[in-house]
């Protein structure tokens, strides 16, 4: 990572890899490459190296996880979020059992993260190489980090088991109460470990790690995932908010540019190196492909058409007739979300049919081609992946305090309104939730668009059943425009059943950890 680990990134990225194959959880053997005396007895270097592939592993190899059947990356887990939302044209389908992949491989994902957590924090508290304080801050990054992974679980998974170890196994389903009161405590304690930023552009000294305002920001996510919101808005504000330290980039239609890498919007980033001799080294640059329209044209402003696979890469009808009712076409917003067919053809996209699309394409977060590096096939985007905004901590206070936490100095209607103004909307006249025109979750909706957070909104909610109840009950094919300029979609009954109060709201736990484990609990409705 740029500045930091940049003189490492290779080898970090090779260990990672030896380790991408699609292995559940509770397959140690497989997952221990390295042993704890390694963790025991590296210097300085070696510890830095350690933490460095947890962030690679977070981040991911989307080529391993599309092409190769290898285990999630973090584009991955946002896509199946997107179908399973409503939110994409490719709809995901709600008749799979317990043993989709689609469960087990995101299940996989958060438990290989906090594994490797687990054996920094088992390992380097017996190691007498490296000095303490990096040592301190390599574990306080551990611990934040899976403590955000356990978060994810937890959500999704309702009662996982808790990974505050190496796990062999043997574990038996964890209550949600004891898993929430760990990760609140383990934050606040990473937190207090962490460096933090020193104002206002302060981010690129620390460089792609954790910060504690970080830490609280994801601490204060936590409180209001649980309905905390006295807690939530008291973290927000005081930990984050009220230091000053950050600040939402004037323009939106920036945010998709590696101009804005460790700017004052981002909360946590990963950073691409910009050096192009290790183009061909860097995990997730199959992004470029893999998550971009399926439409071969190179056009002037984004590099990413080039090679696309399309997923994820075609907004559904519903999103984008909200985000134009929402914002309005004209809206920089709206613009830089995404593209209708008629706009796209005029620029010369002519490819036809193209599957799992209602007419529009995505454009948020494609590869511009001033940040495309590398050479054919080679090509990666040098921009950042940011995992957390500061447009996301104002919309989770300005939520906290609609639900009744109690405000600091900033109102939620003037964070709401903040998030709003740079959009070039109004001022919201009061702070509501549920107004389509204004309220919190409609602006959540159209700010946080892709970034892996509406179906967990929708759960948390109560919203899911309704607002899912007929996602992936027809496919779609987009066949270009009628005469009378109106989108030619044809649509094909799939059979699925929709989104089905009392099962989906969490995911099951992977038959096949049941088989090995038999004394894990399922899921309700599983």
């Amino acid at each position: 990572m740029k500045h930091i680990f940049s003189s490492i990134l290779i080898f970090i990225l090779v260990a990672v890899s030896v380790t991408s194959c699609n292995e559940d959880l509770l397959d140690i053997e497989q997952q221990g490459v390295m042993g704890l005396s390694t963790y025991q007895t590296g210097d300085d270097t070696q510890v830095k190296q350690f933490i460095s592939a947890v962030y690679a592993l977070v981040l991911g190899d989307s080529y391993q996880a599309v092409l190769a059947g290898g285990q999630a990356s973090y584009r991955a887990v946002n896509y199946e979020m997107s179908r399973m939302s409503a939110e994409s044209a490719n709809y995901y389908v709600y008749q799979e059992g317990s043993d989709a992949r689609t469960y087990s491989y995101i299940w996989s994902y958060y438990y290989k993260i906090a594994y490797y957590c687990n054996m920094i924090l088992e390992g380097l508290p017996e190691n007498n190489v490296a000095s303490e304080n990096v040592k301190s801050q390599v574990m306080a990054e551990a611990r934040a980090i899976r403590a955000i992974a356990m978060m994810n679980l937890v959500q999704l998974y309702g009662n996982p088991p808790l990974a505050d170890h190496v796990m062999d196994g043997s574990e038996l389903n964890t209550p949600a109460s004891e898993s929430w009161a760990f990760i609140e405590s383990e934050l606040e304690a990473a937190a207090g470990e962490l460096p933090t930023k020193s104002g206002l552009g302060g981010q690129e000294a620390v460089g792609g790690r954790l910060t504690q305002e970080a830490a609280y920001a994801y601490l204060g996510k936590a409180q209001l995932w649980q309905a905390k919101y006295n807690e939530a808005a008291n973290t927000l504000y005081n930990k984050v908010i009220a230091t000053g330290k950050y600040a939402l980039n004037p323009n939106f239609a920036t945010l998709n540019s590696s101009a804005v890498d460790f700017s004052d919007e981002n909360i946590w980033e990963f950073n691409f190196s910009d050096d192009p001799s290790v183009a061909t080294a860097q995990e997730g640059t199959f992004d470029i492909a893999c998550y971009s329209p399926a439409v071969p044209v190179w056009y002037f402003k984004y590099a990413s058409i080039i090679l696309g696979f399309g997923l994820g890469s075609y907004p559904s009808d519903d999103f984008a007739t909200f985000l134009e009712n929402h914002d309005g076409k004209d809206n920089s917003r709206y613009q830089e979300t995404l593209i209708d067919y008629y706009t796209a053809s005029m620029m010369g996209y002519v490819s036809l049919p193209i599957d799992e699309c209602e007419g529009y394409i995505k454009v948020k977060d494609m590869c511009l081609a001033e940040d495309l590096v590398g050479d054919f096939p080679y090509y990666f985007n040098k921009r950042s992946v940011v995992y957390m905004r500061y447009a996301e901590v104002l919309l989770n206070y300005a939520e906290a305090i609609a639900m009744g936490g109690s405000p600091g100095a900033m109102s939620g209607l003037d964070a709401l309104n903040m998030v709003r103004n740079r959009a070039g909307l109004e001022d919201a006249p009061s702070l509501d939730m549920d107004n389509a025109e204004y309220g919190v979750k409609a602006e959540r909706r159209a700010e946080l668009y892709g970034e892996g957070h509406r179906f967990i909104d929708l759960v948390r909610w109560g919203d899911a059943p309704q607002v899912l109840a007929d996602c992936g009950k027809q496919a779609v094919t987009f066949n270009g425009l009628t005469e009378d300029g109106s989108f030619d979609v044809v649509t094909a009954i799939t059979g699925g059943p929709g989104f089905k109060s009392g099962k989906n709201e969490l995911f099951p736990i992977p038959t096949s950890d049941l088989n090995n484990n038999p004394s894990l609990i399922q899921n309700p409705g599983w």
